[in-house]
């Protein structure tokens, strides 16, 4: 058992977390950051497995604390392993799949407090709220079942891990041309998407949302700005401590 599952649940539980990860990651967070949907995942399919290590992490870690201890150790180990995932996928696939440059108080744009913050809470919801609703839903099924979910999750995602990898790290064979097809076939419903969204761009729904997140943006903006007029002011301070303490030795 681990986090109160058995490994049937507990692996349709990730697949349920990866795959809203992934949705949130290509059609919110993409919205609000470049305007457009965009696929933001790794693999082939709609997942974001990152989102499933976290919410397990924080289930079996932090789900009987208190609210805040919840949404502070949450948000912390998901800076941990966003930080640990950025770099390992950077160093196998040599690209960046997300940059919080633009947020104030990141580290080398790969965790911020800011994203911290924010998943803080939305682990909160799903510890208190999300979670056991999907696990009632998964105990109606019977165990039989839920085995063999589990099977043919896990046929699919190994699939899936090794075609990306080979797809990834090899040039010209027959397994990357397919690679690159279903990814050109994934990237044309992206753009039938986003030339839908676009003749949408006058209703009023989109207006709010439009107007919400420039808002939000330029709240950002003035947290950059301030941390940057921070950080000029300490390193000249720290120029002048250098050039006293080098005219002392003199």
């Amino acid at each position: 058992m681990i986090a109160g599952m058995d490994f049937p649940t507990l692996t349709l539980v990730m697949l349920f977390y990866s795959v809203i990860g992934w949705l949130y990651e290509s059609s919110i967070f993409s919205l609000g950051e470049q305007g457009k949907f965009m696929d933001r995942g790794c693999f082939i399919g709609p997942l974001c497995p990152i989102y499933s290590v976290v919410s397990v992490i924080s289930l079996c870690l932090f789900k009987d604390m208190e609210w805040w201890k919840i949404l502070l150790l949450s948000g912390l180990a998901t800076c941990i392993v966003e930080y640990i995932t950025s770099v390992t996928l950077e160093a196998l696939f040599h690209k960046r799949y997300w940059d919080y440059s633009y947020y104030p108080l990141n580290i080398d744009g790969r965790v911020s407090v800011v994203s911290g913050l924010f998943f803080g809470i939305a682990l909160l919801l799903m510890m208190k709220l999300l979670h056991p609703f999907i696990t009632s839903v998964l105990e109606c099924f019977s165990p039989e079942l839920r085995l063999v979910l589990c099977i043919i999750t896990w046929v699919i995602l190994g699939t899936d891990i090794i075609w990306t990898v080979i797809g990834n790290m090899t040039k010209g064979n027959a397994i990357k041309k397919a690679y690159d097809a279903v990814c050109a076939w994934k990237q044309r419903r992206f753009d039938s998407l986003n030339a839908w969204m676009a003749k949408k761009h006058d209703a009023l729904l989109v207006r709010i949302c439009r107007t919400a997140l420039n808002k939000g943006k330029a709240v950002n903006r003035k947290f950059v700005a301030m941390e940057k007029r921070f950080k000029d002011k300490l390193r000249g301070k720290n120029k002048e401590e250098n050039k006293l303490d080098e005219a002392h030795l003199e």
